[in-house]
Formats: C-alpha cells, structure tokens, sequence
C-alpha cells in the first residue's frame, strides 16, 4: 500500500514538474502545475488518468489537438492551442476537471467533434482547458421505444451507422455531415434532410443527461423546463456540459428515392431555380430539394456560367416522384432514369458525395472523411429572391476564383408548425429557405495569405450583395454556423443583441440570459458569442 501511494507521488511530482517547466513563462496569472497537480490528486487511480490528460509536454498532446480541428484554417502556428487536454472515458474526471478549472483560473472549451467553423472549440486567447469527448460516444438504440441515448462525443455518422444496424425504418432528422459531433449538434438546433417532416434535431430530443457548474449531474426532471428549453438551441455548451442526449427516432420507408441533376445558366437554371424557390418549401412534407450553387468554366474555355445541382430526396417510390413532381415542378425534369431507391442510410452518403454503394460502415470513420477549410457565413429567406436579384448573386459568383458554394435547404412544411420560440431555434414559419455562403482556402498554405484574404473579402462584399434578398430585422443566421464577423461583444444588451439577435431573435435571446444567469451566474462557460451574464 506505502509502495503505491509513494509510485502515486511520484508519478504526479513528475507530470506537474514537466508541465510547469514546459509552461511557467507563457502562463502569468494562474499555475498550470497547481491544474495538473489537482486533476492528478482527485483521481484514485493517478496511472489511468494520467493517460488521459496531456499538456505540451507529450509526443501526443499535438496529434490530439489537430485530430481535433475539422477547420484546418487553424492548423497554423499563431493558433492558441490549450494548456491541458483532457480526454474522460467517465464523468467523474469530468467533474474534476470543471472543477480544478475553476479553482485554478482556467476556462473550458468543450469538443464533441463537430465542425466547429470558428474554432471555438478547441482555441483561445486565454488559458484553457480542452475537454474532448472522444473517449465517450457510446449509442443505445431501442428500436421498440424509438429512442436512443447518444454521448457527446459520438458523431452523426456513428449514430446513423448504428441505428441501421438495428434497423431500416427508423431514423433521426439530424444533418447530412458524418463527421459533425452530436454533442454541440442538438445543442445548436440542427437541421438535415429531414427537417421538413419532422422538424429540427433539437425538436427531437426527449432527454439529456448534462453536468452543471457546480459538476451536479442532471436529468430534464431535475434540470427544470427551463433549462432543457435552453440547452436545445440556445447553445448548449453556455450553460454546462451535455453528456448525452435521449433522441426520439422518426419512422422512414424501407426504401427512400434520391436524384440529383444538374441545370447551367444555359438550361434555363434562372427560372427554374426562381421557381424552386415557390415549390420547395410549399411540397409534399416526404420530398426535400438542396441546391447547390457553383460558378465554373464551360469546358476548356475561358467563358464562365452558373450551375446549380439539385439533390433531391423524398420518404417514397420512384412511382409516386415523379408524378408529384411532374404536377408541381415540371421544369425541373426529373426522370425515372435519374431516380435511384436506397435505404435511408445510404442517402446520407449520397448526400455527401460518395456513390450509394459505398460500404455504409465508412459513416464510423472520421479519417476517411476530408475536413474543411473554410470561410462561411448564413442567411434565411423569406420573400422570393427576384430573377434581377438571382441574375446579380449569379454575376458576383462568377467573379470570383471557383472557391465559394452556396447551399441552400428549403424550410417550410413541419418548420412551420412550431412556434418560433418552441426551442431557442426561431427560424421558422415564413422562412423558405436557409442559404449558406462559403469560401475555400484550397492551394493556400494559410487563410492569411493575400489569395485567401480576397477570397474571405469577397465573401463578405456577397454578404452585403445579398443583404435586400435574405431576413431583416434581425437579418438571421444560424448559431451553429457561428460567425465572428457579426461581433463578440458582451458587456450588455445593447453589444450582444448585435450577434445574439441574429441567432435567437429577441424574446429567445433575452430568456437564454435570464436562465444564464440562473445557472451560471459567474459565466464560467463562456467562450465568443456564448449566452452572457449582465
């Protein structure tokens, strides 16, 4: 016993000497040893949780971090990594580590595994801590109650890959990205191609098991209505950590119908996208159309034109597609030949580019899939976009290198039946479409080199381009899509209703502070554009 809790000692004299050495320059205002050394002494077993954290100091604390970044425009040495990772594979090290944070002066960033686009995650301009959730992804399905329990740090991916090993008609109304983490995904929202029939992720939680401040572990009986309102929508990462959540799985046929074409400039894809904008939100529930929106040359010339690929799927037959659309939206020209019948978990593949057959078990591989690297910005539609305002955004797009995208999701349908503020989530009924703009950072070593600041200036002139076409007052955007160029600032209502409007609206933004406040009244998770606490 004496020899153990001396190998104990010993072991944790070591980890905080390496630590301190590695650090004590950088870090002025609180004793990164003093962390370590806390995170070591509250372990009972010092041998296992020391293969759990990591600092600076180890071959592997690098790795894991950029395993960590999905946006590989922060792959570059001005990035601010953390001071300490912290990987659980429980929730007790968890509370530990909210714990020895607060004692010692250091924030929290919580990594699920998401896309994360501003990196808020996994950097910081202060000293902080990262809890990855990488260690805990479990999945529970149950088929015969509809309902999964999900850790954080699974990805959409593995929860796809895992209901269909159980089953083929269910599923969850969650995003078309495998790579993107269920823990901060609900807590945005979340939205996918089934959002017209069954509404948002978020709309489909039924349970969560979250950590507070104080590290007491709770249920949506003993959080309160409040709360759980909160953290589905309101960012949940504000006010605590989640470590699961309980979703309610969605009926889906054994067999979903999917297309995709393309229309250029030159096939008329003006009038027919200007009339998508009609149909789409306004179809049948069962059928979802994405676009796609690229500039790109005409073959070998030096002539540019605008193609817009459709991608469409729909909760039936190919027999019962093809005269809905040929009622509703003939010019598309969807044609049986074009039409291909797979299970549902197949469509996120094909959503995702990969052919239909490609084994469904690469959902569960987070390698295989290409990161970002990117620039992105949202933005919600309301009222039909002009052909002299479509023929505008098409001439900007042309203008530009072939770095940019827009994605648009058409709304409308089960979105319209919630009440705006049913979840933090407001962008509901009215809303026909969301638009996101990208731009890529492809052949650039960095986002800072002159190539890649046009390219995030252009970007933000399309944004003003585009500001008489999308929402006002708040012009929206989407929490999940965080963007930094809407602003940060926090000292009060009148700085935060900048950015926090456009997220929430009002009445949704002013009730997350009040049970802000409530929850967390110290604000110590907080990171930019977090709830604030006035």
């Amino acid at each position: 016993m004496k020899k153990s809790q001396l190998s104990s000692s010993v072991l944790l004299m070591v980890l905080s000497f390496l630590f301190c050495v590695s650090w004590a320059t950088s870090l002025s205002s609180s004793s990164s040893g003093d962390l370590i050394s806390c995170l070591l002494s509250k372990s009972k077993n010092v041998t296992t949780i020391s293969q759990l954290i990591f600092t600076p100091v180890n071959a592997s604390f690098l790795p894991i971090w950029q395993v960590a970044v999905q946006n590989t425009r922060f792959l570059k040495p001005s990035t601010r990594r953390p001071s300490v990772i912290v990987t659980p594979m429980e929730e007790t090290l968890i509370q530990t580590c909210v714990y020895c944070a607060k004692k010692h002066g250091y924030e929290i960033r919580i990594r699920s595994g998401g896309h994360d686009y501003e990196g808020l995650s996994y950097t910081a301009d202060v000293p902080f801590v990262m809890l990855d959730f990488t260690n805990m992804r479990s999945i529970d399905v149950d088929v015969a109650k509809r309902t999964a329990w999900v850790q954080a740090g699974a990805t959409l991916g593995e929860l796809y890959y895992k209901i269909s090993r159980e089953t083929d008609t269910l599923y969850f109304p969650a995003g078309v990205c495998p790579t993107v983490g269920v823990g901060g995904y609900m807590g945005g929202g979340g939205y996918g191609n089934l959002l017209r029939k069954y509404g948002t992720a978020a709309d489909n939680v039924l349970d969560a098991r979250f950590m507070d401040v104080d590290g007491n572990i709770l249920d949506r009986k003993s959080m309160g209505e409040d709360l759980f309102w909160a953290i589905r929508g309101g960012g949940s990462s504000s006010f605590g950590i989640v470590l699961a959540w309980k979703l309610s799985l969605v009926p889906v046929p054994k067999k979903v119908t999917v297309f995709i074409l393309n229309k250029t400039l030159e096939q008329g894809a003006t009038e027919i996208f200007h009339k998508y904008q009609y149909v789409a939100p306004n179809i049948d529930r069962n059928l979802h159309i994405r676009t796609q929106v690229f500039a790109e040359y005409i073959g070998n010339t030096t002539k540019k034109t605008i193609r817009i690929m459709f991608e469409g799927i729909y909760q039936g037959t190919t027999d019962t597609l093809l005269p809905l659309l040929s009622r509703k939206f003939p010019e598309l020209g969807v044609t049986r030949e074009i039409c291909e019948e797979i299970k549902m978990v197949q469509s996120t593949l094909v959503f995702w580019g990969l052919p239909s057959s490609t084994p469904t078990q690469i959902l569960t591989n987070r390698s295989a899939i290409a990161k970002l690297n990117n620039k992105s910005k949202s933005d919600y539609v309301r009222t039909p976009i002009p052909v002299s305002g479509l023929r505008k955004i098409w001439r900007k797009l042309i203008q530009n290198d072939e770095s940019t995208l827009l994605m648009i999701n058409p709304f409308g349908g089960r979105m319209a039946d919630f009440s705006e503020t049913a979840i933090p989530y407001p962008h509901r009924a009215g809303v026909l479409f969301q638009i996101l703009k990208t731009v890529n950072f492809n052949g650039q070593p960095s986002d800072t080199t002159p190539t890649s600041l046009r390219r995030i200036a252009w970007l933000r002139s399309l944004d003003a381009l585009m500001t008489p076409y999308v929402s006002n007052n708040p012009r929206e955007a989407y929490s999940n899509y965080n963007d930094l160029d809407l602003g940060v600032g926090s000292a009060n209502y009148e700085e935060a209703s900048v950015w926090g409007e456009r997220y929430w609206k009002r009445d949704n933004f002013k009730k997350l502070i009040r049970i802000k406040a409530k929850v967390d009244p110290h604000n110590f998770f907080r990171r930019p554009q977090s709830i604030p606490v006035f």
